[in-house]
């Protein structure tokens, strides 16, 4: 794809996110407000610890090459249809050569439900439909000199299927979704492209106290970034990471 296609497709990528990440995030408000009642909670907020396997995967040469394999910790906040978190993590390789990370990621997605819930059944299935934006970033800072290994955002669309159900006097949410999209790094002027896979399980309490409740909830998330600065020299500049997570915090 030449570079002009690519920008054009990037800017028309922007304007989808934009108009989607309106929707997804305004409309849920609105139903958080009409929808939220007594002994009921809408909204999470606290800790969270990710593990996290983040690596070159190519045949650039050796000097490039590095791997993140260490913990990252953080915070995290949740509503209807919405979830974010940011957390950083340091990972030395030997004395004179480390790396930082930082890592944003945004995911929102509208649930649509085309299969009927049968009347004796408290759970309810349904398909979403959504964004994922995240940006990552490594510094490594090797032999005093500090230079930028690896920084993208990323914004892509996908969906999948999900279910919740009332369980253990709280509710039980679980979710899956595929994305794909483009993918900005910070250097240069060409548009790569990520594909990401998300499964996420919650469970959140009733209210415990007057005005808060308990929030638990496991992530997993696959995402490999495609890049294409290697066209010139015939080298591939991929990368690869996984991530599972742990989130604790209130509910309210």
């Amino acid at each position: 794809m030449s570079p002009f296609h690519k920008k054009k497709m990037g800017m028309w990528m922007r304007k989808l996110v934009l108009g989607v990440l309106l929707t997804v995030l305004v409309i849920p408000c609105a139903a958080q407000v009409s929808s939220k009642g007594k002994g009921s909670t809408n909204s999470s907020a606290g800790l969270t610890a990710v593990g996290i396997d983040f690596r070159f995967d190519g045949s650039a040469p050796s000097e490039v090459v590095f791997a993140f394999d260490e913990m990252a910790y953080g915070l995290f906040y949740s509503r209807q249809s919405l979830i974010l978190a940011y957390v950083r993590g340091s990972q030395t390789i030997a004395d004179d050569d480390k790396l930082e990370l930082t890592d944003f990621s945004l995911s929102g997605w509208m649930p649509f439900r085309f299969l009927g819930t049968a009347k004796d059944s408290n759970v309810d299935v349904f398909f979403p439909v959504g964004l994922e934006s995240n940006y990552r970033r490594i510094k490594r800072t090797k032999q005093g000199v500090e230079i930028d290994a690896f920084e993208y955002t990323v914004l892509a669309a996908g969906t999948g299927i999900g279910a919740s159900s009332a369980m253990l006097k709280g509710v039980m949410s679980a979710r899956g979704l595929a994305y794909y999209g483009i993918a900005s790094r910070s250097f240069g002027f060409d548009t790569d492209t990520s594909a990401i896979l998300r499964l996420d399980v919650d469970w959140t309490s009733g209210l415990v106290t007057d005005r808060f409740g308990v929030s638990i909830g496991y992530g997993y998330r696959w995402q490999k970034w495609y890049s294409d600065m290697g066209d010139l020299t015939g080298d591939d500049f991929d990368f690869v990471g996984k991530q599972h997570s742990v989130r604790l915090g209130i509910s309210f």
